[in-house]
């Protein structure tokens, strides 16, 4: 062939390549194009297909494997995405996204050996981005390899300059590496890029203090003291200083000095002598002296809410301090929030531990004029007013109490069979025996085997001769529950002398003067008669 006529072949060939991957090309774009828009149409199946085509035109296409693996990882197959981006990444070395996504991948699914190796190599080819010099701490910190941290910190400084947030970073990591010098070198160059800022100078001692160098740190601090005697690090620091020297007078005073700093918001301060609580309630023989002279210095301050003085009342119970010491703190939460329960809880307890019926009920007639949700409050209003001698006023709280508690709807089913057993007896009292019957017969309901009501309700029934059969299986009842109860064996041979079965009678009684105290009977009258009564018609 001549070489012109080879040159025009060649020309040709190249011509129809260029022509044929020209429309390859065009047909590459057409169907990415429309996978995209499938894509975007959530018609997922379509594009799924259309991007396996497209990877069949052009297997190394990094936008496939990349649009592929987005899909794959939406559907939570991440292996295959994974391996779609290991693919892209390990094409196209450079591209930033395709590294991006598959680190983040990575974390995903707890690869990070793998997370750190693609995030090293970014660094690397993307010196310039931040974000993944910040990914890299994250993972050198997750590895605890902090002399690797410490340099990522250095090329981020390089890049954007010394910062107090970097340099306070960098502190950091020298103190989990137990590097206490150049720790120490750190805090300096911040003490003096920042002199205003009281709070690196005081570091500066708390490092002293750490290598033991406690002269050192004492004249840090009192440096800093001439500057700022209220500062709050200082104070803080101060504090512990004399708190591991003495005298425990200074130790008081910075630590008063510091629970009382007008900066501390009563959240903090609540949270400061909760700290304090906690550690002297964990010290054996510890003295409260201290702890509550600095709570009395703190409430001298304007209280938002009663947290505080509630603290204190916590400790001093737990403390086992006097009712009397502890009774005008609870008073003065009272007075500012006449709800709170935990302080009338509190003085009601003081109340029934010292038999103090006009106590019970000063402290109860406040909670029910307050309409309080706990009955209890009307339960133990109505038992201070029965010890008081006032009956009608018993039963009065009684009725409200029972109508809150059974209307509320809650499952208190002591308190309830104790208001009706009362109601009982109060109305018996009055000689209102039917109300009574009808508050024992309520009582019952709710607890069925109440020793206490059986009797009484069966003793009443024998006095008035009335329903005798029921106060025989009542009285009957009581003595299956407790058979050593001499009150209970007297009701039931009673209740048998009243239905005339004398000899039954005399059997029970028998049993009452064996059981009972010879004190007790001496001083009980009606036991006396029934004795009596029963040994002369059993003849």
């Amino acid at each position: 062939m001549r070489k012109w006529d080879l040159t025009i072949v060649l020309v040709i060939l190249s011509f129809f390549q260029f022509f044929v991957a020209n429309a390859q090309s065009e047909k590459f774009n057409y169907i990415f194009q429309e996978a995209e828009r499938q894509k975007f149409a959530r018609n997922y199946d379509e594009a799924f297909d259309l991007f396996d085509y497209c990877l069949k035109l052009n297997p190394k296409s990094g936008a496939v494997m990349y649009e592929l693996a987005n899909l794959y990882g939406s559907l939570h197959n991440d292996s295959t995405a994974i391996k779609y981006l290991e693919k892209a990444s390990e094409l196209y070395p450079d591209n930033y996204w395709y590294k991006d996504n598959l680190v983040m991948l990575y974390f995903r699914n707890r690869k990070q050996d793998e997370a750190l190796v693609v995030v090293e190599d970014m660094a690397q080819r993307f010196p310039d981005k931040t974000d993944v010099l910040m990914m890299l701490l994250d993972l050198y910190e997750k590895k605890r390899d902090f002399p690797n941290m410490v340099k990522v910190l250095d090329k981020v400084e390089v890049k954007e300059g010394k910062s107090e947030q970097l340099s306070m970073e960098k502190f950091r990591i020298f103190l989990q590496m137990n590097d206490e010098k150049r720790a120490f070198a750190e805090m300096t160059e911040l003490a003096q890029e920042y002199p205003n800022d009281l709070r690196y100078q005081v570091v500066i001692g708390d490092l002293y203090m750490d290598e033991g160098k406690e002269k050192e740190a004492l004249k840090q601090y009192l440096d800093v003291e001439q500057k700022d005697s209220m500062n709050v690090t200082l104070l803080l620091s101060l504090s512990n200083y004399y708190q591991q020297k003495g005298p425990e007078e200074l130790y008081q005073k910075y630590l008063t000095k510091l629970a009382t700093h007008p900066s501390l918001d009563e959240a903090t301060r609540t949270r400061m002598l909760t700290g304090l609580v906690y550690e002297n309630l964990g010290k054996e023989n510890s003295d409260s002296t201290m702890l509550l002279t600095i709570f009395d210095e703190v409430l001298q301050l304007p209280q938002e809410t009663t947290s505080i003085l509630e603290l204190k009342v916590r400790y001093m119970v737990t403390k086992q301090m006097p009712a009397e010491d502890v009774k005008p703190y609870l008073d003065k939460i009272l007075e500012m929030d006449p709800e709170n329960d935990m302080a009338r809880q509190q003085l009601l307890s003081y109340a029934i531990d010292n038999n103090d019926s006009q106590g019970v009920i000063d402290v109860c007639r406040p909670a029910v004029e307050y309409k309080a949700d706990d009955p209890i409050y009307y339960y133990y209003l109505g038992v201070g007013l029965m010890q008081m001698k006032k009956p009608q006023e018993a039963v009065d709280a009684f009725r409200e109490g029972l109508q809150r508690v059974e209307n509320g709807g809650e499952n208190k089913k002591t308190l309830i069979t104790n208001m009706y057993s009362l109601l009982g007896d109060i109305y018996h009292e009055l000689g209102q025996d039917e109300k009574a019957y009808q508050a024992y017969d309520s009582c019952l309901i709710y607890k069925p085997d109440d020793a206490t009501v059986l009797n009484n309700y069966a003793y009443y029934l024998s006095l008035n001769k009335k329903r005798l059969a029921k106060a025989e299986e009542m009285s009957r009842k009581a003595i299956e529950i407790e058979p050593e109860s001499a009150t209970y064996l007297d009701t039931y041979a009673w209740v048998l002398f009243q239905m005339k079965r004398y000899i039954e009678a005399k059997v029970y009684m028998d049993k009452v003067v064996e059981l009972i105290d010879p004190e007790e009977l001496a001083t009980d009258s009606d036991i006396r008669e029934h004795i009596e009564q029963i040994n002369k018609k059993a003849k």
